[in-house]
């Protein structure tokens, strides 16, 4: 491993070159002025020959065998199963390797605390990958948060459904099914549900209440789950989650004030703010931006995450964050399966 330099090209590993990988990170890397990639790993023999085919990169099937061979890795970025990422997470940080760890970072507590320490100890930058809280759209909600315009307490409704079912996929089938095998669609997929509320309430919550379903019998963990939550600051939030149905509806994302409501509506990529101005009048505010979503909000998560590198600073989604998303999550699935009302 060779130390990173403040202005230098970061040269990094991808680890996990699986769907995430390669609609996501990899591409994020390729159009990076500031980083290059090295070398790809995997498992699985096609996804990593195919990674390595595509970025011009040698493949390996193991970090360590990677880094034996002298790639001259700086950084990694873990993107593999949670149950999977704490190990090559915590074997990166231990081989002086700095780490963008796609979320969530585990899928219990112990372990991610594991990771948490790791990075401690070694003292290497471990960022989550919280990548929706870079959107633009995201910022101007919480400029408008910030800036009294929605007023307080806040309402909260978010959904986020995706993995749309089709029994003959079965490539698809089999993988979401792992996920739900270590825990509800929530553990997942609320990973980001959970990391926008802490990043625009700046509130801790207090109280958990969950429930849930599995649509099919077949469904390893239940694929549905609806979550109230309260904070400490006196707002309120419902989250809806959902895998596995024939098609995935457009999620909610609605922020309800006493002076205003601001909307998120991701598909056509705008968020609208309407506000009453102290003289009573309302007024509305629009923020658009065109690029794709998903390259958007990659491609700053990884200029945050250079950023962090260079300067030795704590990421804004650091491991910290990481832990607080999933014990929100470990309450929601507790809440979920005793049917009872989680506390802090």
């Amino acid at each position: 491993m060779s130390t990173a330099d403040t202005a230098g090209t970061l040269r990094v590993v991808q680890v996990g070159c699986g769907d995430i990988a390669t609609t996501g990170h990899l591409p994020a890397l390729d159009r990076s002025p500031d980083v290059e990639l090295v070398a790809v790993v995997d498992v699985v023999a096609s996804h990593r020959e195919a990674a390595a085919a595509k970025y011009g990169v040698p493949a390996w099937d193991s970090l360590e065998a990677a880094l034996a061979a002298g790639v001259g890795a700086q950084a990694a970025v873990v993107a593999v199963p949670p149950h999977v990422a704490p190990s090559p997470t915590i074997a990166a940080v231990e081989a002086g390797l700095d780490v963008l760890c796609e979320k969530p970072m585990a899928v219990d507590l112990a372990s991610a605390q594991r990771v948490h320490d790791a990075g401690r100890r070694t003292g290497r930058i471990v960022q989550i990958g919280f990548k929706n809280r870079f959107s633009p759209l995201v910022r101007a909600a919480r400029r408008w948060l910030d800036d009294g315009l929605i007023g307080s307490p806040v309402v909260y409704t978010l959904g986020g459904f995706d993995e749309r079912y089709d029994a003959a996929d079965t490539v698809h089938v089999g993988r979401i099914q792992d996920f739900l095998a270590h825990g509800p669609s929530y553990l997942h997929e609320g990973a980001h549900l959970a990391d926008y509320l802490a990043y625009l309430t700046g509130a801790a919550p207090v109280s958990v209440r969950a429930a849930g379903v599995r649509s099919q019998p077949s469904f390893h963990g239940e694929n549905f789950v609806s979550a109230l939550v309260d904070y400490d600051n006196g707002d309120v939030a419902r989250m809806e989650v959902g895998w596995f149905f024939p098609t995935s509806p457009k999620g909610e994302f609605r922020i309800l004030g006493p002076r205003g409501v601001a909307l998120i509506d991701r598909p056509e990529q705008v968020a609208t703010l309407t506000t009453r101005d102290d003289d009573g009048a309302l007024r509305t505010e629009e923020v658009r931006f065109e690029r794709p979503w998903n390259d958007e909000c990659f491609d700053r998560q990884l200029a945050h995450f250079v950023e962090c590198v260079r300067t030795r600073t704590e990421p804004e989604t650091s491991t910290a964050a990481g832990l607080a998303s999933l014990r929100l999550g470990a309450a929601v699935t507790e809440a979920l399966r005793e049917g009872t009302v989680v506390r802090w």
